[in-house]
């Protein structure tokens, strides 16, 4: 039987032993604390140097864009949510002066850039033209806008027109003496005729008319040259619709009744929309697509519509005649192509110039043997003086009804 000094002898032993064992533990556990915290400090420090290395770099970053800001020749503007000047360059305090920030972007366009303008090229107040495009800050609230200067660049293309027109001047010149020389002679043939003594009354008068008519083939080629060579150069003023359709309208009611063809007129609401335009060169224009339209062996039905178009004034002149191929249609607004033996090929030219002088499209849709249609695109005008009524007369006006004029 076992003592009471040897059963806890042996409690002890067992005691001991079990703390050597957790002392062990705890020796093996302090051991793997030590090591994940020098892993863990080396990961941290190993972070800290990234999280330098990365701000150094983003420094840089943000140091090279500030430096190129400064440097940019093209004026950079930065507006914030409230279209306020949040930051600009030096090219954007000398293109735009007084511009600082905080300014309001409203009143610095109102300040430097003419009124009635879209997007793309402005001209400025003072006489710069600038390319503008702008783009969205998202998802941050506010926009960047920049402005290049194309003044220069504008110019040179100018004289590269203009060097370009005097070109085509030069070949325009040889095919109108070539073209003028057939009614010249023609011409001078009636009126050596009209000196003879042995003429009667009537083909006096015969020869009178048709040297008459070949005089004004002659003006009519003189004129298309003229209109062409002048490139859309013509001065842009405030022009109410209404009063283009009247200046327009009445002339071709009489070419239709000359020509005994039917006319079709659909004007919508227009007595309220205004463009910048030349009334002259459009009124010169249209009538180039009418007359080109007339000139057809079938009994032509013309109809004109005018109407708005979202931003636009839209003006569509179909006919039912012979229509145009698809290979002549890529070549009839250029200058001196036509299908027609007496045309000099520069009727739509005109056109295609005056459109564009006008800040405008013009398309053309047809099929050979389904008639054309030409639609012309003019912008309306920004601006209108709601007290200013147009002063019109002569015109009628149809709403959304169509008239119809047909000549017996």
């Amino acid at each position: 039987m076992a003592t009471p000094n040897s059963v806890q002898r042996e409690q002890l032993e067992d005691a001991f032993q079990i703390f050597n064992q957790v002392s062990g533990q705890l020796v093996d556990s302090y051991q793997q604390l030590q090591q994940q915290v020098s892993r863990l400090t080396q990961e941290l420090s190993e972070a800290r140097s990234e999280r330098l290395r990365q701000l150094a770099e983003k420094e840089s970053l943000a140091n090279r864009l500030t430096h190129l800001l400064e440097t940019l020749p093209a004026a950079v503007v930065v507006l914030d949510g409230k279209d306020q000047v949040a930051q600009i360059n030096p090219a954007a305090r000398e293109l735009l002066p007084g511009i600082e920030i905080h300014s309001a972007w409203p009143q610095i366009q109102q300040r430097h850039f003419k009124p009635g303008q879209r997007e793309g090229d402005q001209w400025l107040i003072s006489g710069r033209l600038v390319s503008l495009t702008q783009r969205s800050l998202a998802p941050e609230s506010g926009r960047i806008l920049l402005l290049l200067d194309v003044t220069e660049t504008h110019q040179l293309q100018e004289r590269i027109a203009r060097r370009k027109r005097l070109s085509i001047m030069g070949e325009m010149a040889a095919q109108l003496a070539h073209q003028i020389r057939t009614p010249l002679s023609s011409a001078l043939l009636y009126t050596s005729h009209l000196s003879r003594d042995d003429l009667t009354a009537e083909q006096r008068q015969r020869f009178s008319t048709r040297c008459i008519g070949r005089l004004h083939h002659m003006e009519s080629q003189v004129n298309d040259m003229l209109n062409f060579a002048r490139g859309g150069q013509f001065e842009l003023t405030p022009l109410w619709v209404e009063e283009l359709l009247s200046e327009w309208i009445p002339s071709l009611e009489l070419l239709c009744q000359e020509q005994g063809a039917e006319l079709t007129c659909c004007f919508s609401s227009v007595d309220a929309l205004r463009i910048d335009g030349n009334s002259a060169a459009l009124s010169g224009a249209l009538m180039n697509l009418a007359v080109n339209a007339l000139q057809q062996e079938c009994r032509v039905a013309l109809k004109v519509e005018v109407r708005q178009q979202v931003r636009d004034l839209l003006i569509k002149i179909s006919d039912n005649g012979m229509g145009i191929s698809r290979e002549n249609q890529r070549q009839i607004f250029d200058p001196f192509f036509t299908t027609r033996p007496d045309g000099t090929g520069l009727g739509l030219a005109v056109v295609q110039s005056v459109v564009l002088g006008h800040q405008g499209k013009l398309t053309v849709k047809s099929a050979p043997g389904e008639g054309a249609c030409f639609t012309i695109l003019l912008p309306l005008s920004s601006h209108l003086d709601e007290e200013q009524e147009p002063a019109c007369a002569g015109y009628e006006e149809c709403g959304q009804k169509n008239v119809v004029r047909s000549s017996a």
